[in-house]
């Protein structure tokens, strides 16, 4: 376990370093071109971080439901996915998926 000085001084570090760099670029935007091209890359970030979230909280997780043998978040995955092909709404899609996860291993 770790040290509550020590977790207090990560949890600074951490955070003076994030608004460091997020200042940075800020400061830096108004002095650089940047081409229409990389504008239109950057769109696509927040699409690339879903799933960075998502893929290790299902595949490198033991499950605790047995008859599914622990792949109950693949299976929530797959419900979710299909839902939200028709839904369209982030959030209630993942309202709905941690409710119904909620809902399998009690």
């Amino acid at each position: 376990m770790i040290k509550e000085n020590y977790f207090l001084l990560n949890v600074a570090v951490l955070t003076f370093g994030t608004i460091f760099i997020r200042c940075f670029f800020i400061a830096l935007s108004g002095k650089m071109n940047i081409s229409s091209r990389v504008r239109e890359l950057f769109t696509f970030i927040p699409a690339a971080i879903f799933p960075a979230l998502i893929m290790p909280a299902t595949f490198f997780h033991k499950g605790s439901v047995e008859m599914l043998l622990g792949k109950e978040r693949f299976i929530i995955l797959i419900i979710s996915a299909i839902i939200c092909f028709f839904v369209r709404n982030t959030l209630f899609i993942i309202v709905l998926g941690l409710a119904i996860l909620y809902a399998m291993t009690r």
